[in-house]
């Protein structure tokens, strides 16, 4: 249907044509004012957005270091591995895992691996990305926390740019599973539960948290699904592959492996750097 629209009449008079200004201008000032008001609120909600985006995906202060290529190559060492020459170490190991500490698996005492300091000092010195493990027999949440405690105090002021790990495992005497961990009995919740107050302390320190655990343990005595994704796992497993079927990071392939600069045996590792950011 056809429609005719009039044609609106002009001001006669002066006075009519200012009313009729002031009239448009008012209309055109509030739109100005409507139109600032709905940026500002968008802005502000933006504004919001990014702030919680950036607040919930806080980086740990010190993430794992960047290595080179899709697998990195490296070692694990303790006291048991005596005098550690690293420049020798760091012309062929891409990282290192250091021993700060341990809870004895008969008494429960804690005490500080005797070459953690020597050796997180000469890794820095060559240029050996290190992350730090301690050897736990911890058996509730409570002794969790005062081994991370204990393992975020010995690696103040030092370089620790990969994970602060649990070392989780059980002792094996004459042949069988021994120790205060293994004798606690306890469920997978509850052995679960002592590996997250660890990590969580480590996380909460701004470190990156790790497990260390054979196969079977990851297998057999933990709720996986539990574990927090943040959580860099490392398993032992000295078969021809990894017989954990879950997701890991490192795998521990060796304890009878070699590096220059070590005299003896040394635990011998491969780290997936691509798995991680595909994960």
């Amino acid at each position: 249907m056809a429609t005719t629209t009039k044609k609106r009449k002009k001001p006669t008079s002066s006075a009519a044509r200012k009313k009729a200004k002031k009239k448009n201008g008012g209309k055109k000032n509030s739109k100005t004012v409507i139109t600032l008001i709905l940026c500002v609120a968008i802005l502000s909600i933006i504004a919001a957005g990014v702030f919680i985006i950036t607040q919930g995906s806080k980086p740990a202060k010190n993430n794992p270091a960047p290595l080179k290529g899709e697998v990195a190559w490296g070692i694990d060492v303790s006291n048991h591995n005596g005098k550690i020459n690293w420049k020798k170490v760091s012309e062929k190991a891409e990282f290192a895992f250091i021993r700060v500490g341990a809870r004895g698996y008969s008494q429960g005492e804690i005490y500080p691996d005797t070459t953690y300091k020597y050796n997180l000092k000469h890794a820095e010195k060559y240029g050996v990305p290190a992350g730090v493990y301690f050897y736990s027999q911890a058996t509730n949440e409570k002794e969790a926390r005062e081994e991370a405690d204990f393992a975020l105090k010995a690696i103040k002021g030092y370089s620790v740019s990969l994970p602060v790990v649990i070392d989780f495992e059980y002792p094996t005497v004459n042949g069988s599973h021994a120790g205060r961990l293994f004798n606690a009995g306890l469920t997978k919740k509850e052995r679960t539960a002592v590996i997250n107050a660890f990590c969580d302390r480590v996380r909460k320190a701004g470190y990156t948290p790790g497990i260390y655990a054979s196969s079977y343990i990851y297998r057999t005595e933990l709720n996986m699904k539990d574990i927090p994704d943040d959580v860099f796992i490392w398993v032992a497993d000295y078969n021809k592959e990894v017989t954990y079927t879950g997701y890991y990071d490192i795998w521990q392939y060796s304890e009878t492996g070699s590096c220059s600069g070590i005299k003896g045996n040394v635990d011998t590792n491969h780290f997936y750097i691509k798995n991680r950011k595909s994960r």
